[in-house]
């Protein structure tokens, strides 16, 4: 049964997958076929009901003829007699001829037809007309003749009865099929309406998505890649595609954790969101490119990777708002954006790594030429002191001898400042993080000042410019030398601490007696240096 629906069905599908004007075409050609039907069989039965007609009424008339038969052979007039005769055969054979060879199907009118054609051959010859019976005779012929009428009546009743179930078969089809065809193009008007207004909201998407994506390139293209121009991409992301608040976070590939680089997220919000998801669910597997959605609990996010050029820079989640969905058009939009923002990531990491090359080398160039002419200058000038010294001890001028010390130990603290800022000059780039430079630096300065030195950092994988890792190196160095001359420590703890605003933090400690409430100015410049490389900072 199954089968058979499917088989009976097959037209109609096949007739919803063709063209509105040949659907049109069939059912108006169908319509029109009914409607021929329906005229040729009404001229069909009308035709032989107008046969049967005939035939009715030359049945009728012979009844007629034969009581006038039997009313002229009582008279005995001959003449009148066989012209009645006469008639009566031909209205017997008009019979056959108009109405009974209609019906030669029907045995019933065949056999009547016979029965009064072999009776009115009996009747007609002169013996019987000479009967005394004749009268009663012909009671039985016109009793037969009624009922070859009746039987033609009931025959050309049956035919109207079939012309009029005919007509309104054919009628109640015309009709169900106008109503089809109405229906037909209502449900193709409405498919058109729909599939209009699927692709005016396509065109819509791709409006916004390319608008959205023009104003991502020119924004990231323009100028420095700022912490502002990354809050406006995600806030213009978050308002085109309809989605929450999202973060752009970065991590290097050897780090556990991410580094928040902008968000909308307030910091308590997000370190809870962060701490609750942790940074696997949202970086998944480093080979994926396309946005991954992720359900945990009653949230939703989805993942977007920051890769571009065949490197991976991070990825940028968005939190999906309750009740909405992930469309497609969205995803690709997002995976677009994310190659977008890493293309711009990258860019900016090598514009800084090319910064950072270039003023480490113009820090060596100066290195070597302080090295060259002040750095010599300043050992020469100690020499000097050294043979001046030496010489006044043997004159009579010992009230010198106080104003060289001074003078010497003025220039040993100078020649000592001179070669500090030589080495932190000669600091090079190489391919460890900042803090991996930063820990060999202490490890360097507690071997020559002897005492331990702990650092303590937690910057995760946030990147510094150069100018401020040199800058922030410069710093701790400055306090590092301070504590090893002014506080007789023999521990000292570096801390380094980092927030999601990209606030660092440095605190120094130490074990020492601390230095003076007011220490003389007189060659005391480290921390005024200090002041200012924070100030820099903007500290």
């Amino acid at each position: 049964m199954f089968s058979y629906t499917l088989w009976a069905m097959s037209p109609f599908l096949v007739l919803r997958k063709q063209s509105l004007l040949l659907r049109l075409g069939l059912a108006i050609g169908a319509i029109t076929l009914l409607a021929l039907l329906s005229v040729l069989t009404a001229a069909t039965i009308a035709e032989t009901s107008a046969g049967e007609a005939n035939a009715i009424n030359s049945a009728g008339s012979l009844r007629m003829l034969a009581w006038r038969t039997v009313s002229e052979a009582d008279s005995h007039h001959a003449a009148q007699l066989n012209d009645t005769l006469h008639a009566f055969d031909q209205r017997l054979s008009a019979l056959q001829e108009s109405g009974l060879r209609l019906a030669t199907q029907d045995a019933s009118l065949a056999e009547a037809y016979r029965q009064i054609q072999d009776e009115w051959r009996t009747l007609s010859r002169p013996a019987a007309l000479q009967q005394q019976q004749l009268p009663e005779r012909m009671q039985l012929f016109v009793t037969h003749v009624d009922h070859l009428v009746q039987l033609l009546e009931t025959d050309l009743e049956t035919k109207i009865r079939w012309l009029r179930w005919i007509q309104e078969a054919l009628l109640f089809l015309i009709v169900a099929m106008a109503i089809a065809t109405l229906v037909m193009m209502k449900h193709q008007y409405g498919q058109l309406e729909a599939l209009v207004g699927e692709k005016t909201r396509e065109l819509q998407h791709s409006n916004r998505s390319l608008a959205l994506l023009y104003r991502t390139a020119t924004r990231l293209s323009e100028g420095d890649l700022t912490q502002d121009k990354l809050l406006a991409l995600l806030q213009d992301v978050e308002d085109e595609l309809g989605l929450g608040q999202g973060i752009i976070c970065v991590r290097q590939n050897d780090e556990q954790r991410a580094y928040p680089l902008a968000t909308h997220i307030p910091e308590t919000e997000r370190a809870e969101l962060c701490d609750s998801l942790g940074c696997s669910i949202c970086f998944g597997t480093s080979t994926s490119t396309t946005p991954n959605v992720h359900q945990l609990g009653e949230r939703r996010l989805v993942s977007v990777p920051l890769t571009g050029s065949g490197q991976w820079q991070g990825v940028m989640p968005f939190q999906i708002l309750p009740g909405t969905t992930l469309e497609p058009w969205q995803s690709h939009v997002l995976e677009t954006l994310g190659r977008h923002v890493a293309t711009a990531l990258a860019n900016t990491r090598r514009a800084e790594e090319r910064h950072r090359l270039a003023v480490y080398e113009e820090r060596s160039v100066i290195a070597r030429e302080l090295h060259d002419s002040i750095a010599q200058s300043l050992s020469y000038l100690k020499i000097q002191i050294a043979l001046l010294q030496s010489r006044l001890r043997d004159t009579s001028h010992p009230e010198l001898l106080p104003t060289v010390e001074e003078l010497k130990v003025g220039l040993g603290m100078a020649y000592s400042e001179l070669r500090e800022l030589l080495t932190t000059f000669r600091l090079s780039p190489g391919q460890t993080p900042f803090t991996e430079d930063l820990d060999r630096m202490i490890h360097e300065l507690s071997r020559r000042c002897g005492f331990a030195i702990q650092l303590d950092q937690r910057m995760g994988n946030m990147e510094l410019s150069a100018n401020e890792e040199i800058h922030l190196t410069s710093i701790i160095r400055e306090a590092l030398i301070n504590v090893a001359r002014h506080a007789q420590a023999s521990w000292t703890r570096v801390s380094l601490n980092a927030d999601s605003l990209r606030r660092v933090s440095v605190s120094i400690e130490d074990n020492g007696v601390g230095m003076a409430p007011q220490p003389p100015n007189r060659y005391h410049y480290g921390l005024t240096i200090m002041r200012d490389r924070a100030a820099i900072l903007k500290g």
